[in-house]
């Protein structure tokens, strides 16, 4: 029996888009999901879901709900690994989720093919793992393996 424990996180529209297409690889792990809507159609009832608290620069005066509540469930739920798409709310779960040793990855957004976003580029920091989808976005801290959609 497989012993790890997934949290994937995203915040919706194209950043939980990307993560679905990830599911298939999750399928021998027990994983938690979260997002920051009501449980999508994407999801059986059966899947272990958490609506999060929604965050962005322009509301971070929310900040301490936002972490209190994701605190909440890191500590409920002790993930082994935390994989996020994005935005805020996946940045903030990288960085509670480390220090709460639990292993990190972060997928930036095939939106962002200009430049990493500015979440990506923090958690290339945090992450124990960071990746674009755009190759020559690549750099020593943010790995480029290919694209999810």
């Amino acid at each position: 029996m497989n012993k790890n424990k997934i949290l994937a996180i995203s915040s919706p529209g194209g950043h939980w888009v990307q993560l679905c297409r990830l599911l298939p690889l999750f399928a021998s792990n027990n994983v938690v999901y979260a997002c920051t809507y009501e449980k999508p159609t994407e999801l059986s009832d059966s899947d272990n879901y958490y609506v999060i608290g929604d965050i962005s620069r322009d509301t971070i005066s929310r900040l301490f709900n936002v972490v209190s509540g994701l605190l909440s469930i890191l500590r409920k739920e002790k993930p082994t690994h935390v994989i996020t798409t994005g935005a805020l709310p996946g940045l903030i779960t990288i960085i509670i989720a480390r220090l709460l040793g639990s292993k990190t990855i972060w997928l930036d957004s095939i939106a962002n093919s200009e430049k990493i976003s500015l979440s990506g580029f923090v958690a290339s920091y945090f992450a124990h793992n960071s990746f674009t989808q755009w190759e020559h976005l690549a750099n020593k801290r943010t790995q480029y393996i290919g694209r999810v959609i």
